[in-house]
């Protein structure tokens, strides 16, 4: 990337506007930022904090904890700064090493004279209920619901009621009633009356001129605990129709209801199933995507008809489409290191596929850029540990499978558009352990023809997400001449990295590598907006050079 690009680009970011460009184009943005701070023409504080916020709300988080690392390394502290790295290290599952960050944050700013420090104090106080309330999500154990409720409630009984911590102290005391109704919590945080509490301090705030969006979606959820489905509605739709409203604010109450309210889209019997099936819906419409939650999964296996319900009339795939997807996400993982943090998707297939072993031997496939040990920032074979989110919710505990050290093949990566057998940017290994359920996923060599009623499909973990299925304009777009790589226009998240891609028959093509609106055109010259896929053809061909 030349240099007059790479400005353009990190004065777009220091705006407070995410460039569209390659996500190694940002990477490269991000660092070239980071080099340059702390010098005279370095960026400022401020630029920094719109470039934090701008990342963390597009759900960028391996840049925006990279600048903000390089921000601390350089400039030292910053009250906002560590927030938004508190914020994306959350994000991206390293709970421990966040808890320890914020315990030397609060030290620092309870130690600063400013009233920036003091607001974002209060903000830690939350951040910190957020990951108790992140490990009682993944361990269900009663004793974290407990520390969550209390690190809320403290804040909230302290400071003037701040609505964010209230809602929390509502949906937590709500899920600790469900839990275990002999357990009564504190007087003055009984449910309906801190609902009701909640919801007339929001309404004043929005009638004295608050116009941000995060007090549209804690009306919902007040309106939700009270039972007040239909209000509860009316207020999600204004927030979703706000223009500050954000995929990262989207994803945020979608996860308190699909997480917290046990909210179901395809269920679609409480209130928190209809507030779901709302937010479902606007996601596919606006973002183009589909999330996936274990439970879903669960329903559509006990009630098949929960699809006709809730997809049928959709012009743009089928419900046989949604179904025969559904059967594979036991056998796609998510990547993460010894902290905990998600870093990218993998999948399971046979290693006969890839030349590497036989029908009944399992192996794991994702890009040389998630694991890798000799690619910059990529997992260590000794550090990597796949999740699959079906068996976790299963055994109603997170379940991690250490990956084994010897690499049965791997390819660094290359430019997007460049068809170089030897930069397939994968990495193919062997789990120490496998999951229940998990099985070889189907791969097919032959790669569709191009044209406007062919289709792919991604299945992943974008930005170390829930699963997600990417569903509308997935057009294939053209195949290289040598059937290596593939373009197509079904719209993946950064993060959706080592993501299987899938033909019309749910078999495996591809590996996804990367995406812009810039990519350029595997035949003649120019761009247009495309992802990319390595060929699974390609990467068995790779493994039988490498063997030889």
């Amino acid at each position: 990337m030349n240099h007059q690009r790479t400005e353009r680009l990190a004065s777009e970011l220091l705006s407070g506007s995410v460039p569209d460009c390659l996500p190694d184009e940002l990477d490269a943005t991000v660092s070239h930022i980071g080099s340059q701070l702390a010098s005279p023409s370095g960026a400022g504080v401020d630029q920094v904090r719109c470039a934090l916020g701008a990342l963390n709300n597009d759900r960028l988080f391996p840049p925006a904890r990279a600048l903000a690392e390089r921000w601390n390394a350089k400039c030292g502290f910053d009250p906002v700064v560590e927030k938004r790295l508190v914020q994306a290290m959350i994000e991206l599952g390293e709970l421990d090493s966040a808890q320890e960050r914020l315990e030397t944050a609060m030290e620092k700013a309870r130690d600063m004279d400013s009233q920036q420090a003091r607001v974002e104090l209060g903000e830690y106080q939350g951040q910190q209920g957020r990951i108790a309330k992140q490990r009682f999500v993944l361990s269900n154990n009663p004793d974290e619901l407990a520390r969550a409720i209390e690190l809320y409630a403290a804040r909230y009984r302290d400071n003037g009621r701040p609505y964010f911590h209230g809602i929390n102290v509502v949906a937590l005391v709500a899920a600790q009633e469900r839990l275990d109704s002999s357990l009564p919590p504190p007087h003055d945080l009984q449910l309906p009356a801190l609902a009701e509490a909640v919801l007339a301090d929001l309404k004043r705030k929005i009638a004295n001129g608050d116009d941000s969006q995060w007090p549209l979606a804690t009306a919902s959820e007040a309106c939700l605990a009270l039972n007040q489905c239909d209000d509860a509605e009316l207020w999600l739709h204004r927030f979703l129709l706000h223009p500050q409203t954000h995929p990262f604010h989207i994803e945020s109450y979608s996860r308190q209801l699909r997480e917290i309210w046990r909210g179901n889209a395809l269920r679609n019997t409480t209130c928190a199933d209809r507030l779901s099936s709302i937010i479902d819906r606007h996601v596919m419409h606006t973002q183009k995507r589909w999330s996936i939650s274990p439970e879903m999964v669960k329903t559509a296996r006990s009630d098949p008809q929960s699809l006709e319900k809730n997809f049928s009339g959709e012009r743009t795939f089928t419900v046989s489409t949604i179904q025969r997807m559904l059967e594979k996400c036991a056998s796609i993982g998510c990547v993460t290191d010894t902290n905990g943090r998600r870093l990218g998707t993998g999948f399971l297939v046979a290693a006969s596929s890839l030349g590497l072993g036989s029908d009944s031997e399992l192996v794991f496939v994702t890009n040389a850029h998630v694991i890798s040990d000799t690619v910059k920032d990529a997992i260590p074979t000794a550090n990597a540990w796949v999740t699959f989110e079906l068996e976790s919710e299963a055994k109603c505990k997170p379940i991690s499978h250490k990956v084994m050290p010897q690499v049965l093949f791997t390819s660094p990566p290359g430019d997007p558009g460049i068809t170089a057998q030897d930069r397939l940017d994968v990495t193919v290994v062997k789990l120490e352990s496998w999951p229940d359920g998990g099985l070889a996923l189907r791969t097919n060599d032959s790669l569709p023809t191009p044209s406007r009623k062919s289709k792919v499909f991604v299945v992943g973990h974008p930005s170390g997400d829930a699963l997600q299925i990417s569903l509308h304009d997935s057009e294939l777009l053209d195949v290289c001449d040598h059937d290596r790589l593939l373009h197509y226009r079904t719209p993946t998240e950064p993060g959706s990295s080592g993501s299987p891609v899938f033909n019309t028959n749910w078999e495996v093509v591809a590996l996804h590598h990367a995406g812009s609106a810039a990519m350029p055109r595997l035949r003649g010259n120019g761009q247009y907006e495309a992802n990319e896929g390595i060929s699974i053809r390609s990467i068995r061909d790779g493994a039988a050079l490498t063997s030889r």
